[in-house]
């Protein structure tokens, strides 16, 4: 090897994706030859080298099945739920023993789940199982969630907190991420690549010319479409906030086309109060006008510019480290402490509006560029 000075190494773009969403989701990943794969019961998943996988094995496969673990277990935050879902509380090793076959439900339960999200995005080959488990989730059916079976029971009741923010979201942008790079390279791949067995959906288009979406998903459940501003003849349609460019009119849609692959559902309060993009990050500061009651009951939040150019008093609630000042606390679920007081600045961020699908953009919370 050439004497050169090194600055830069390769990262594996599948790697990449699947280590952000276990971070997104309060996790740590190390890997060790010590073990195939260990949660500690706090926050480190621990998974083994590429030597100790088969030929057909990914680290990113291993990160969903761990993550199918998590919500199985029940780690997840409550569907109705205040607390953070932070795995914090969780047992080692998911609570599982697997030298017997007492956790068998569980270990079932996380084949389904798996193949189920997988599935909704044509990409169950490349997320299958591996060792010894192999052979039940190749046995599963084209719906794995269907059934009377115990495993399949507890597998909708995780699905329900897969559909869940923070869940929802993180899960939702790898699985997006990963159909990408399987539409890119499946003209490139062998006959033997698993990229070459992921499902032809992954290759549709939508009418407008992203790709299809998770299965299920139609343009009218999409937080970007609204109703259009004018109707033209009998049928309805809708516009695409995501897919407008410029300043030109965004394109129309119908509500019964499948979602493309930028769909986002419509936002409700729980997911409302665990993005919090509006209160962090997205804007550097919120504008008060000087006859607002919050101007005179909570000076305390507020910052006064009445300096060379200013052209009158300006008032502002400051976000030091890009968090509003007026935040309970820095972290999901964001509650704002002077919520029935708020300037108008926050009253127009209207959820699921334009401002805020422009905050989640801006904070990375939204598949839009």
């Amino acid at each position: 090897m050439s004497p050169r000075s090194i600055t830069h190494r390769y990262e594996d773009p599948l790697d990449l994706i699947w280590l952000r969403c276990a971070r997104e989701l309060g996790f740590e990943i190390a890997r060790s030859r010590e073990v195939y794969a260990s949660f500690d019961g706090r926050r480190v998943i621990t998974l083994s080298t590429e030597d100790d996988f088969d030929p057909d094995d990914s680290l990113a496969q291993m990160i969903l099945h761990e993550l199918c673990h998590a919500l199985v277990a029940g780690i997840a935050a409550p569907i109705s739920g205040e607390p953070d879902a932070a795995p914090t509380a969780a047992r080692e090793d998911w609570g599982l023993d697997n030298t017997s076959d007492r956790d068998l439900l569980q270990e079932h339960a996380t084949h389904r789940l798996q193949a189920h999200l997988a599935d909704r995005w044509g990409l169950r080959p490349l997320f299958a199982v591996t060792t010894q488990w192999r052979e039940h989730f190749d046995r599963l059916g084209k719906d794995p969630l269907a059934g009377p079976e115990p495993a399949a029971a507890l597998a909708r009741d995780a699905r329900a907190h897969a559909d869940r923010e923070p869940w929802a979201g993180a899960l939702r942008r790898a699985l997006s991420r990963t159909a990408e790079i399987a539409d890119l390279v499946r003209r490139a791949a062998s006959p033997g690549s698993l990229w070459a067995e992921v499902s032809p959906r992954v290759h549709e288009r939508h009418p407008l010319g992203a790709r299809l979406g998770p299965v299920g998903e139609r343009c009218e459940t999409c937080a970007w479409a609204h109703a259009a501003a004018a109707e033209h003849g009998p049928q309805r349609t809708l516009s695409c906030e995501m897919l407008r460019t410029g300043t030109g009119a965004a394109p129309r849609v119908r509500p019964e086309m499948l979602a493309c692959q930028h769909f986002e559902p419509r936002l409700d309060e729980h997911a409302c109060a665990q993005c919090g993009a509006c209160c962090h990050r997205a804007f550097h500061v919120v504008p008060v006008a000087p006859d607002e009651p919050i101007a005179t009951s909570r000076p305390d939040l507020l910052s006064r510019d009445d300096g060379p150019g200013a052209r009158g008093v300006r008032l502002s609630i400051d976000r030091p480290g890009g968090f509003c000042r007026a935040l309970e606390r820095p972290a999901a679920p964001y509650r704002c402490s002077v919520y029935t007081e708020r300037p108008q600045s926050c009253r127009d961020f209207a959820l699921g509006g334009k401002n805020c699908l422009e905050a989640r953009r801006r904070v990375g919370l939204s598949s839009r560029p």
